[in-house]
Parts: structure tokens; sequence; C-alpha cells
């Protein structure tokens, strides 16, 4: 039976949630679904129907955070979406996993983790990207994100350091 890993933007969506599988998620994305009414109403609902939420592991947590920060990825990646990952990265230890998410840096990170994931909303991503940081400024190119250039102070830019063609249907 697979695992279907839930991201807030899969219950936001508004469509229905017509899976067959255990459908689970993170206590982060279960805060997300209580600040307004009818996103708590709909996460009680699926809770009901048998949504489990889970807390990843700290082994999990920590691969998520090396890969997103050695792809370029950490300043795109919210500290729900990265818990996220690990939970589906502790998930597919015992079982078959797939993400549902239509967020992009997340597909590209599921990619990068070996986790399948699909789009709910919105066709998944065409290329897996690496990104690089480079200073509006003086061009200098970093591998990590810094809030400024250390060499003339400016704010660095992301760009696409490679990119992979994907293979998927559409």
């Amino acid at each position: 039976m697979t695992v279907f890993v839930l991201d807030t933007s899969a219950i936001l969506s508004g469509k229905p949630i017509d899976i067959h599988g255990k459908l689970v998620t993170v206590p982060s994305v279960e805060k997300e679904m209580m600040k307004e009414e009818n996103d708590r109403r709909a996460f009680v609902f699926l809770k009901v129907k048998g949504l489990k939420v889970y807390t990843p592991s700290e082994e999990a947590v920590a691969l998520v955070e090396n890969v997103a920060r050695q792809s370029g990825e950490e300043k795109r990646l919210s500290f729900t979406d990265k818990e996220v990952l690990a939970l589906a990265v502790d998930m597919k230890k015992k079982e078959d996993v797939c993400l549902l998410t239509d967020d992009y840096s997340m597909q590209n990170m599921a990619t990068l983790l070996g986790i399948t994931y699909e789009g709910f909303s919105q066709h998944g991503i065409l290329e897996q990207f690496i990104w690089k940081y480079r200073c509006i400024g003086c061009k200098k190119v970093f591998k990590e994100y810094m809030p400024s250039c250390p060499v003339c102070g400016s704010s660095l830019k992301t760009v696409v350091k490679k990119r992979f063609p994907l293979h998927r249907k559409r």
C-alpha cells in the first residue's frame, strides 16, 4: 500500500483527495491548517478519514537540510516543507511513498532524495535544478546562500547552476 505524504498545498487545493492508501502529514502542516476555520474543517475531515500526523526523525531532517544546502534549495524551503520531505524520507524506508505537493522546490528536492511525487493541481516539474547564488554587485558566485555578499555587501540572486531534464509523463 502506498503512503501519501501531504503538503499543505495538497490540502488547500480544494480538490477532493480520493486516494487509496495511507495519508500522512506532519505537525507543522496541522498547525498551518488550524489558522482558518475552513482549512481547519478540511483538516479535521481528513483526520476522521484516516489522516495520521507524524513527526519525522532528526536524522531525516538533517538529511533534507544537507541536500537542500547542497542543491541551493535551502532558501526556498520553509520549516514545514523540510518537515514534510523528512517524513517522506522516513516513510520511504518502510513503504512505497508518494509526496503530494504543488511546490516546485519540494518536487525538486523529492527528485534529489529519490522520492516519488505528484502535483495535485498543477503538472509536476519537467527539469531538476541545482542552484547557485550570484552577487548582483560584483557578480561573484557562491554555493551557499548568504544574506549579503562578503566581498561588496550587495544582495545575492538565485540562479540556475545546472539543470537536468526529467522524463515524466504529463
